[in-house]
């Protein structure tokens, strides 16, 4: 079997949103994708997969809805999480509110997931009131992404860009794994060190997604 890293439909994924003659490209794209995913990393009994990026506007939020709806339609109990507590934006795509998720969670308050679609459950980011990585550095993160793990064959997280901090290490690090969403033109020292920076959270990058935006 191939290693992770080393699929060659993970590795040359190409994604774009703006060129209406591509749309058939890009479905057909997000459905390898999907059943790749399927198989090699969620057919191995994994729930988790962190989505991460270089830097804001790679289109990394964009991608994750549209690989937690196409995996919903596949029939898999999906779960899409915003764990960007420094610019959430992910309840507007679907017009919902961004109160009761991830951040009051690990505050200790009360959740709500809400239904986004058939077989799609959404966590907002919620409001953060304490400093976002003090949150994320709480057991509680740990506990819950096990138990989300457990009613969902797939759970998609969207975390902040690798510029505004060292988040997204901290779910890449429970994962063991990260999706990793890339500008093309993108500098290669600058997704070296990003690769290095999962390699240290004993984290394999997935895939590789180049967006075209």
């Amino acid at each position: 079997m191939l290693q992770l890293a080393e699929l060659p439909l993970l590795a040359h994924v190409a994604w774009t949103r703006r060129q209406s003659r591509r749309v058939r490209g890009e479905r057909e794209a997000l459905s390898a994708l999907c059943a790749q995913l399927l198989e090699h990393w969620f057919g191995a009994g994994r729930a988790l997969l962190p989505l991460v990026s270089l830097r804001p506007g790679d289109g990394r939020t964009t991608l994750a809805g549209e690989l937690a709806q196409r995996f919903a339609a596949m029939g898999e109990r999906t779960l899409l999480i915003d764990a960007d507590l420094r610019a959430p934006s992910l309840h507007a795509r679907f017009g919902l509110p961004n109160r009761r998720g991830l951040a009051d969670l690990l505050d200790g308050r009360d959740v709500q997931l809400a239904a986004a679609r058939q077989n799609l459950a959404f966590l907002a980011a919620g409001a953060v009131r304490e400093d976002p990585l003090e949150l994320l550095s709480r057991e509680r993160l740990r506990h819950f992404l096990a138990a989300a793990a457990r009613p969902f064959r797939v759970v998609l997280i969207d975390t902040p860009a690798a510029e505004r901090g060292p988040d997204l290490e901290m779910f890449a690090a429970i994962a063991k794994g990260a999706l990793l969403v890339v500008r093309p033109g993108e500098d290669a020292t600058c997704l070296a060190r990003l690769r290095a920076r999962l390699t240290r959270c004993a984290a394999v990058t997935v895939a590789t997604v180049f967006s075209h935006r």
